[in-house]
């Protein structure tokens, strides 16, 4: 089984390499409409872990893909919870390329996002595995378990620590 980081795949489809870039030329709507492309795209694929950007299941027409994917039973969807202060604590120790949303200050930012977003990510989900403060191992055993999938070494053979590449996970969202 193979990680794929959606965002890497939007990122993709354009020239410039940052994401805050992407915003920039070509705003937030240009970002969203390639989300949604490269999420149908990448449900097209089987055996892997996709970590979605936060702002993918705030588009109607990308929510409305993932739950008729729920239904088929072709995806299961793990909302990895996190509080707003281990939020915060990652963005401060990488905040990496994330444009604001609010052009508020980066705790009120991600307390605001947070709470506008959360009840559509708790609606989604098919289950929940808290990630605040716990280690990048730990989430993974229990994103494992909440999959039903079993360790390498174990009947199954899956491992959703293996990467497409240079993929990384990110604690928030765009």
């Amino acid at each position: 089984m193979r990680f794929v980081d959606l965002d890497d795949r939007v990122l993709d489809c354009f020239p410039q390499s940052l994401v805050r870039e992407v915003w920039a030329v070509h705003g937030e709507e240009a970002w969203r409409s390639a989300e949604l492309a490269a999420l149908q795209k990448a449900l097209s694929g089987d055996d892997q872990i996709l970590a979605l950007g936060g702002g993918v299941p705030m588009i109607e027409a990308a929510r409305r893909l993932i739950e008729a994917e729920q239904r088929a039973d072709r995806v299961r969807v793990i909302y990895l919870e996190c509080n707003v202060p281990e939020l915060i604590r990652r963005l401060r120790d990488g905040p990496g390329d994330r444009p604001s949303l609010t052009g508020r200050d980066m705790a009120e930012e991600v307390a605001v996002v947070l709470r506008r977003r959360e009840p559509t990510y708790r609606a989604l989900a098919d289950a929940r595995c808290d990630a605040s403060g716990s280690d990048r191992q730990v989430v993974v055993d229990a994103v494992v378990e909440a999959m039903g999938l079993t360790r390498p070494g174990r009947q199954g053979e899956a491992d959703p620590g293996e990467s497409d590449g240079d993929a990384e996970t990110d604690a928030g969202g765009r």
